[in-house]
């Protein structure tokens, strides 16, 4: 208060300097008074502190697959394939071919004449070969889509995680600091009927110890809490600022997930991963009919003039190249090798992610449960058996280690109950990313 009287003070002080000078330096430089200002604005405003957006989950993610360069790169992925695409798709392009000259007759050397000839070649581009080709290049387009998106979703649960990771850490830095509050307390407390010679320097070293356990909690808190905010960051993307903040975290409540059955098809149906090992599959079997195919004979049309000084000289018809001495033999083998490869890796994507939805759902159901529990049950009675032993002790009718160790116990049911959340939170988090759904991306791209 004194501080806050001696600033007052010179802040009227100054005031009436102020209006002195601006009464009496009527011919004051301009600069002056600006600076007079200046000062004056910055000594009566209070602090000016930047307080920072905070922001949602949805704004995280959609920031991150706006800008991400991984995200950014597949979608330019995903362009350069429809561009092979449309070359797929392009009819050949014809050959033009023109001739000119003069000639001389042996029998009558001074009379010369001038000699032309044309002729066009186009290739037929042959459904046996044009098909296969272009379904080929469908299908690597309908798998780079699906890496796209297998992406977009990994980087989603990416974030997710690390949303709800910096959540829990804040979650834990908030217990912290009132256990640190209450345990400050308790030992104070104990601390002043000990002097007065009313409980054993036991209790006071027990108290002591308890208060320095959860103040060194407390510290090894908030270093998790700003770890897990770089890491946020660091996934996000360096677009969000350094000072940024998230919105209060809601409990998640999830909804009832289908029959296992029901659920496994799901993901077999739209779960990125399969859709693009299937199309890379079908992609592989195009090109092996495009290679088998391209040993049958080609055919041009062709169409040709030549002009001499006596006749002209018109003809049409087709050439046909016929494979005498290649027979692909390299390509087809190379063709073969890529299709049964990319089987392989269709069984290899359906086995994993059926075992690993397999596993996400019985884990799902078995944090539930434990959450349900410990919320519901088992930290409603550690908080009144808490309370009864502070009643008990506060009345005489226990010790205070009774106490202390009532309030451990709900310390620690508390733990177990932030970390189940914070478990199913993630087992939630990647049950979203098998099963891929396309409309949620699409709303968190718009955004």
């Amino acid at each position: 208060m004194k501080h806050d009287s001696w600033h007052l003070n010179t802040l009227k002080m100054s005031h009436k300097q102020a209006d002195t000078n601006i009464h009496i330096g009527a011919t004051a430089p301009l600069a002056t008074i600006l600076s007079l200002g200046l000062f004056l604005a910055l000594t009566l405003s209070p602090s000016m502190s930047h307080a920072s957006k905070k922001h949602t989950l949805d704004e995280l993610v959609s920031i991150a697959l706006n800008s991400n360069p991984e995200i950014l790169a597949a979608r330019d992925q995903v362009k350069a394939v429809s561009g092979q695409l449309s070359a797929a798709r392009a009819i050949p392009n014809p050959e033009f071919e023109g001739v000119r000259g003069q000639q001389r007759m042996r029998s009558d050397p001074t009379r010369p004449g001038s000699t032309s000839s044309w002729s066009v070649t186009q290739p037929l581009d042959m459904p046996y070969t044009r098909i296969p080709r272009v379904n080929a290049a469908e299908a690597k387009l309908r798998a780079s889509e699906a890496e796209r998106v297998a992406k977009e979703f990994e980087l989603i649960s990416k974030v997710k995680n690390r949303y709800y990771d910096h959540a829990r850490r804040q979650e834990e830095l908030k217990a912290a600091r009132e256990d640190l509050e209450l345990t400050r307390q308790i030992r104070d407390r104990i601390e002043l009927r000990y002097q007065v010679g009313e409980t054993a320097k036991f209790e006071f070293i027990r108290a002591e110890t308890d208060y320095l356990n959860v103040k060194m909690i407390a510290q090894a808190s908030q270093s998790r809490v700003l770890q897990s905010k770089s890491e946020l960051r660091r996934a996000v993307g360096h677009q969000l600022p350094a000072d940024f903040e998230i919105e209060a975290v809601k409990d998640i409540k999830p909804g009832m997930l289908p029959p296992l059955p029901a659920l496994l098809d799901e993901v077999r149906n739209q779960n990125p991963e399969l859709l693009r090992a299937r199309a890379e599959l079908e992609s592989a079997e195009s090109r092996l009919s495009f290679e088998k195919n391209s040993r049958l004979p080609r055919l041009s049309l062709k169409a040709q003039e030549n002009k001499e000084p006596d006749f002209t000289d018109r003809s049409y018809g087709l050439v046909l190249t016929i494979p005498i001495w290649d027979w692909r033999l390299g390509q087809v083998r190379e063709a073969a090798a890529n299709v049964s490869r990319a089987k392989n890796m269709v069984n290899h994507e359906s086995q994993s992610i059926e075992t690993q939805i397999e596993m996400a759902y019985q884990a799902f159901q078995t944090i539930t449960y434990q959450v349900d529990i410990l919320e519901n049950q088992v930290v409603v009675q550690a908080k009144d058996a808490r309370r009864i032993a502070e009643a008990s002790y506060r009345f005489g009718e226990r010790g205070m280690l009774e106490y202390l160790d009532a309030q451990r116990t709900f310390r620690i049911i508390r733990a177990d109950l932030i970390r189940a959340k914070h478990e199913l939170a993630m087992i939630t988090t990647e049950i979203e990313r098998l099963r891929s759904n396309q409309q949620t991306l699409s709303k968190l791209i718009e955004k």
